[in-house]
């Protein structure tokens, strides 16, 4: 059976209740992209395999707060990317795979430990405090297949611009046509988030590790991915496939990234699906951001 890599959200709450309408976008004013430089900074120096990172490295990394729709105890669910001062990534099946009774508020941005505030690493240096943003409205792909999960993207709207930081900065999207066709045969992604660290064994509370994780990932071309996944579409991606490295449940809606030749990092997936979690020869499947960026530029209003 497909694996929704949605995290279980540990809410207690009565259920039964509808859901809203998704909130439809402003469409005063049109926003742009950041140019690299002011994005893909990262002071890089690892979900299944996975090692901690620096405070400050990949500080596009975003996590969405769920909560019940009649209030009550919060949780994080899927991981996200920010792509700009008011604009978040993440999975379509973030919002539509929700229970009826949950709903997304906000996101946190800024995190490392989840158990900590402020974050300091081993040598008592000390990051800012996360930053939590209400959610002004999001759109889901209209396309959006949910049995397949093809066009499994969403872009949320945050209610106020975020200042940058050494720890809150955006990552760079992949629009120029050099950057779109980068091979991924071969190429190392690295994938970020707070999954579940070894099969079966997870920190305490609804996440699967207390601490952001970085995960390096090798890409699979699309032929070769067609063997476990003989339904793919040439906008989604794949990678991974060697035993105990994956995107997990709790990296739903985070980022696939690597570096290119400009010294930035690049945004080239969503984490999607896949079959089981690190097992090898099976990679996971992600939304290929370079598939997607006309309509994320068309829908930044």
């Amino acid at each position: 059976m497909i694996a929704i890599y949605l995290l279980i959200l540990s809410i207690t709450a009565a259920l039964g209740f509808p859901a809203a309408d998704e909130t439809e976008a402003s469409n005063a004013v049109s926003y742009t992209l950041p140019s690299p430089g002011v994005c893909g900074n990262s002071l890089a120096d690892r979900i299944l395999g996975g090692n901690k990172t620096a405070l400050s490295a990949y500080p596009w990394t975003a996590l969405l707060v769920v909560e019940p729709r009649t209030g009550g105890a919060e949780s994080f669910g899927c991981g996200g990317s920010l792509i700009s001062d008011r604009f978040v990534l993440t999975a379509a099946h973030c919002f539509r795979e929700l229970p009826d009774w949950a709903h997304v508020v906000r996101v946190r941005l800024g995190e490392w430990d989840l158990e900590s505030d402020p974050d300091c690493n081993e040598g008592n240096v000390c990051n800012d405090k996360p930053l939590d943003v209400n959610l002004d409205s999001h759109v889901v792909h209209e396309d959006y297949d949910s049995k397949n999960l093809h066009n499994d993207i969403a872009l949320i709207k945050l209610a106020k611009e975020v200042t940058f930081t050494e720890y809150i900065s955006p990552v760079c999207l992949p629009l120029t046509d050099e950057l779109r066709s980068l091979p991924e045969q071969g190429k190392v992604f690295t994938v970020i988030g707070w999954g579940t660290t070894e099969r079966g064994q997870e920190a305490p509370g609804v996440y699967g590790s207390r601490y952001k994780l970085e995960v390096d990932v090798p890409g699979v071309g699309l032929e070769t991915c067609l063997g476990p996944y003989p339904k793919l579409l040439d906008s989604e991606l794949c990678a991974g496939g060697e035993a105990g490295k994956d995107s997990c449940q709790g990296d739903s809606g985070g980022c696939l990234v690597a570096p290119v030749s400009d010294g930035y990092w690049y945004q080239y997936g969503v984490v999607s699906w896949g079959y089981g979690c690190g097992t090898a020869g099976v990679p996971g499947v992600y939304a290929r951001v370079s598939s997607f960026t006309d309509w994320i530029k068309a829908n930044m209003k």
